[in-house]
């Protein structure tokens, strides 16, 4: 039996309140046992996980009783799977047939944890990339703690992986698994996304899976949002449902509450508000999202990214770089190591003007409610410690 005494999400729980997680996690252990592996799905990657379990759920629900940890989550606050991964188990009634499981991993040996659950029969890996970082190490550690979701796949199991990553195929080795692929490519992918329009803060494409097409008018912003549509239409797909009903699902979906979430901003300004958290491919996927959108100027606000450990500088001035290459009107930047940004877009040249750094958040949201008008689209982005959604309640109406 895995212990998780020594684990430093569990060194922070109230003293109290850990024989209670420790009943529930004993209790979830058993209770998963009178269940099959093929009544689980496990969701891991480093962006967009939240988002797929929540798109899977949405997906499965049209044909069978489904649960997730994406609602045991909004239950109860907890976003650790140590906990979430239990109480989502001990949520299972006779009547549910499916449930979705959010598999991350922040700390070496976190796979293991999940894995003392459930063994999932299907896996979906959503992207792989540099987060957690200073934990984790790099992304090669990050690829061997991920692997092992799929590494315990039986004969019969399928994992369902995003085919423009190619960290994600490392994940499969000598497996004798089925492996199914969601992307752009009609000659490769199980399902596949075309004509990709982002208009009226809202993302459109069409829905593609053999000789069948549906048409999607997605609720969530960006491009980059279509891939957990894409891996829940592959689920889909592998499970019987039809295409119609795919998109049902798909569209019922809203955005989540501080994941480039549009809100009125001051002076008939529009706010992106993406603080929910941070990691480099994020950062640059909220980026290019403030791009596809018209505006009069485009405004952003970068918290400095954590837990990148040694991949932080080098990190950090990739964003910059990022910044520099794009149309980006005004930069506003707070402390930490994103004065690294700041350092490489002055010498890079980036007009000096345009920038302003080594901010606190009052000093933020004072600029902002100064410098952004109408027409105006401002992408506040930080990871969840900087707390820069407190900005966001700030300067926006109607919250």
């Amino acid at each position: 039996m895995i212990d998780i005494s020594n684990h430093p999400v569990w060194k922070k729980v109230s003293p109290y309140k850990k024989p209670f997680h420790l009943l529930r996690i004993h209790l979830a252990r058993q209770y998963a046992k009178l269940f099959p592996g093929s009544m689980f799905i496990g969701v891991t990657g480093s962006v967009g996980k939240t988002t797929t379990v929540i798109a899977c759920r949405q997906v499965l629900s049209q044909k069978y009783k489904s649960i997730s940890t994406a609602e045991t989550s909004q239950l109860t606050s907890n976003l650790d799977p140590i906990f979430n991964i239990p109480m989502t188990i001990l949520r299972i009634a006779p009547s549910v047939e499916k449930v979705v499981l959010e598999m991350g991993v922040e700390y070496p040996g976190d796979m293991d944890i999940n894995l003392s659950f459930v063994k999932p029969t299907t896996v979906i890996v959503t992207r792989l990339s540099i987060a957690h970082s200073e934990f984790l190490g790099g992304i090669e550690d990050i690829v061997r703690e991920k692997r092992k979701l799929v590494d315990q796949l039986p004969k019969n199991g399928l994992a369902i992986l995003n085919f423009e990553d190619p960290t994600s195929k490392k994940l499969i080795g000598e497996n004798d698994i089925s492996v199914v692929y969601f992307g752009k490519d009609p000659q490769n992918c199980l399902v596949w996304a075309g004509n990709v329009k982002t208009e009226n803060f809202r993302t459109a494409f069409e829905l593609n899976h053999g000789v069948e097409r549906v048409k999607v008018d997605y609720q969530l912003l960006g491009e980059h949002q279509i891939y957990p549509a894409l891996a829940a239409a592959a689920l889909g797909v592998v499970n019987n449902i039809p295409l119609t009903k795919i998109k049902i699902a798909l569209e019922s979906i809203g955005p989540s509450e501080h994941r480039l979430q549009p809100v009125s901003g001051p002076n008939g300004s529009v706010i992106l508000d993406d603080t929910y958290n941070s990691s480099p491919a994020a950062v640059e996927a909220a980026i290019d999202t403030l791009l596809e959108i018209p505006a009069r100027r485009r405004v952003l606000v970068l918290g400095e990214m954590r837990e990148l450990g040694e991949e932080s500088e080098q990190q950090h001035r990739l964003i910059a770089r990022k910044i520099y290459r794009e149309k980006i009107d005004l930069v506003f930047l707070g402390q930490g190591d994103a004065k690294i940004i700041s350092e490489e877009l002055k010498a890079l040249g980036f007009l000096e003007e345009r920038l302003e750094d080594n901010l606190q958040n009052s000093h933020i949201v004072s600029k902002l409610l100064k410098n952004l008008g109408k027409g105006d689209v401002c992408l506040i982005k930080g990871s969840r410690a900087v707390r820069l959604d407190e900005v966001v309640k700030r300067i926006t109406k109607n919250r």
